[in-house]
């Protein structure tokens, strides 16, 4: 019997299956879609992990992110290093801006906390702005290259998705960890958080730091795939790009980053082909969903969809446990003896709990927290 549990790992084999298959059933424009979403995706999570699960809105998650694409141009453009160590630079390098800007940033919350998080994203964008003879300026920097087994489209493609599973899956473990779960209430209710001993501001300092990793892949993904960077990768405007992918698909959830991610690549590279008003056609998407699914589209899908379904596997399961008896367990439809009826032996009838049945109760408990 396909249970609930069984129904999410079939769907996501077959999201897994999909994945793998895609660059055999369509053309290298579609494959190319498809590398797109994955790097914004691991992106968006990014943000995700910050804001979501966090409660920390940021605008300045993509200069960290192009921290990483440029600190990689540079050691293989102007010190001649190859791939390897470059990627290896770009990616510490990214985690030291992270863990400065974060130890600045997480001293304060709500709107002070975007507002920094926006200054340091500004001042990242001015310096590869205006710094041209190492940044290169508004040309940026050319000449990075890709992993030599990954030199063509469809080989990036399976390399990006490699990529991009194994950081989903430790984000996915990080969240489900203590961690996660105080990270959650930290977002829920700090003033809470802080009298039961948890240090707050240590949890969001090492939250900023995770997502700057995770943006560091991202933008290392993205420098290899373009085979270039320019002042575009860090603006605010890309930071804002990822934080409206985030809210479209989902915030607080994993799916949602990549949901978001491939809204947002189809219609700015597809039905930007077919419609000049595409940024409208976002934006109105952008606000139907602030209007009629906050929790976005992997939220609602969860609200309107899944939870029905738990509570209906719930009903079943209760409906189709067995009652033990003096002769065994009973069949559904068979009538209940008089020894295992409701009156015992003395004639007295024996008190039932309120509510229903134990293991009914844990039944519809076990529903409301899996819904």
């Amino acid at each position: 019997m396909l249970t609930i549990e069984r129904g999410r790992w079939l769907a996501l084999a077959v999201v897994g299956a999909g994945a793998v298959a895609l660059p055999y059933m369509v053309d290298s424009f579609y494959v190319n879609m498809a590398t797109q979403a994955l790097y914004l995706g691991l992106f968006a999570l990014s943000i995700n992990l910050i804001a979501g699960y966090g409660g920390m809105v940021t605008l300045g998650q993509a200069g960290i992110s192009g921290i990483a694409g440029y600190t990689l141009g540079i050691a293989a453009t102007q010190f001649g290093m190859s791939l390897g160590p470059a990627l290896v630079v770009g990616f510490l390098a990214t985690i030291v801006v992270a863990v400065v800007f974060g130890a600045l940033a997480v001293r304060t919350g709500d709107v002070y906390f975007l507002m920094i998080t926006l200054a340091q994203g500004m001042i990242i964008w001015g310096i590869a702005q205006r710094w041209t003879t190492v940044t290169g300026g508004d040309n940026g920097l050319r000449g990075i290259d890709r992993p030599g087994f990954a030199l063509e489209y469809w080989k990036y493609y399976y390399f990006t998705l490699g990529v991009v599973a194994v950081c989903t899956l430790l984000v996915t473990l990080i969240t489900r960890s203590t961690f996660g779960l105080s990270l959650k209430g930290i977002r829920e209710s700090e003033g809470r958080m802080r009298p039961l001993g948890y240090n707050v501001t240590l949890h969001k300092f090492w939250a900023f730091t995770i997502a700057g990793a995770v943006a560091a892949i991202a933008g290392l993904l993205l420098a290899m795939f373009n085979q270039f960077v320019s002042p575009a990768a860090v603006h605010v405007k890309a930071s804002a790009d990822g934080l409206l992918m985030s809210i479209l698909g989902g915030m607080g959830t994993i799916a949602g980053a990549f949901v978001g991610s491939s809204l947002f690549v189809v219609v700015t590279n597809y039905v930007s082909g077919y419609f000049d008003r595409w940024p409208t056609l976002l934006g109105l998407i952008f606000v139907l969903t602030i209007l009629f699914a906050q929790d976005g589209i992997v939220g609602a899908w969860n609200r309107l969809v899944w939870a029905p379904l738990l509570r209906r596997r719930g009903r079943e399961l209760e409906a189709e446990r067995t009652v033990v008896g003096v002769g065994g367990p009973l069949a559904r439809g068979q009538p209940v003896p008089a020894s295992t009826s409701n009156v015992d032996r003395g004639g007295e009838r024996a008190p039932v709990p309120v509510g229903g049945s134990p293991a009914s109760n844990a039944i519809e408990d076990k529903v409301d927290r899996e819904a």
